[in-house]
């Protein structure tokens, strides 16, 4: 387990519960503020667990500010987006949800001095994970998500998972943006409570795609509507991979970056790999996380030139690849038809409020 101190220094008792007292602000989704004392530390209080998990169960999203000092953050920011303008153009690379959105997923540097555990595995991040998902939760996915300027599109409202999953927490993909975000450059859509609201075959458009039904969306909008968060440049974002999103279009002129890394719960068995350079494997292996979902490369890991992989399923054989000739999935496998994706959202796809 994570370090954590067995202290309650504020908060009320009553009724035989504890209402811890912690820097939050929000409602749906929370943002919870750290103390210098706990960043510096690595040492997280009780309370700031026990609030981390109520809304995280609640909201399907939670919000840890304060986790990474700004210097650290500030130059992975600059390496993705040097790394970005590498990795646009190859034969490869797709859009995610069509050029418009100028949305791409760039995997960030897999070399030893960039695999930094205050990104990949942070103390506080994985004490509150650890009580989602158990004990050594599975490192599987490491990629960032670039929200490059110019955009005129947004994503339709979708789940990450679009097969036969789980009505409990399996998943969760840590989000860390690494600059201060909001609606002008393109923070994402969260719909609050999604992660457990309808089941899939219910609220799904499509078993391929994951997006949401218009009914849907419109009916939950009067229950909660989606929004937006003002982030903090560094803040970490848990989100249940159930949850309802979309990414939305950067109108600033620089990159929006936010990592994302997929972790599981052992018992699920998720077939995902991931490969790391072997020069870095004793320090990952130190983080107190499960490396089962790791292969361990000799010499340095190609990662600009990774096609985007993805297998959020429990089966071996339902894995999606982006190459050349377009997107391999378990269709193309069958007919030998590869597509690129040319699914383009519109107003059937997300929110449109009623007058």
């Amino acid at each position: 387990m994570s370090p954590t101190n067995t202290l309650t220094s504020a908060g009320a008792y009553s009724e035989g519960a504890y209402a811890p007292k912690v820097d939050q602000r929000g409602d749906g989704p929370v943002t919870i503020r750290l103390t210098d004392q706990e960043r510096i530390s690595g040492v997280t209080r009780l309370e700031t667990v026990q609030q981390c998990l109520y809304h995280y169960h609640r909201d399907g999203f939670v919000v840890l500010e304060n986790a990474i000092d700004d210097d650290t953050v500030d130059a992975l920011y600059k390496k993705i987006v040097e790394d970005t303008g590498v990795y646009v153009g190859k034969k490869f690379q797709q859009w995610n949800q069509g050029e418009a959105t100028r949305n791409v997923s760039v995997v960030p540097p897999l070399t030893p001095e960039w695999l930094r555990r205050e990104f990949y595995a942070n103390v506080h991040t994985m004490r509150v994970i650890e009580n989602i998902l158990g004990p050594k939760p599975e490192l599987r996915f490491i990629n960032s998500n670039v929200a490059m300027p110019g955009a005129t599109g947004r994503q339709a409202v979708h789940s990450d998972v679009n097969h036969d999953f789980p009505t409990i927490p399996f998943g969760i993909v840590v989000n860390t943006y690494l600059q201060d975000s909001d609606e002008q450059n393109g923070v994402t859509e969260v719909w609050a409570g999604t992660h457990n609201a309808y089941g899939r075959d219910e609220q799904q458009s499509s078993k391929e795609s994951g997006w949401i039904k218009k009914e849907y969306i419109q009916k939950q909008a009067k229950i909660k509507a989606p929004l937006q968060p003002r982030l903090r440049k560094g803040s970490i974002c848990l989100r249940d991979l159930r949850l309802w999103h979309a990414g939305m279009p950067n109108r600033s002129e620089q990159h929006r970056i936010m990592l994302a890394i997929d972790y599981f719960a052992a018992w699920y068995q998720c077939p995902m790999r991931l490969t790391l350079p072997a020069a870095a494997r004793a320090e990952i292996e130190n983080w107190n996380i499960s490396t089962a979902g790791v292969d361990w490369a000799e010499g340095e890991v190609d990662y600009l030139n990774q096609p985007f992989y993805l297998n959020m399923t429990q089966d071996p054989g339902m894995y999606i690849k982006q190459t050349e000739k377009g997107v391999e999935d378990w269709r193309a496998r069958v007919t030998g038809v590869y597509e690129f994706d040319k699914a383009i959202a519109t107003e059937q796809n997300w929110w449109t409020p009623e007058a």
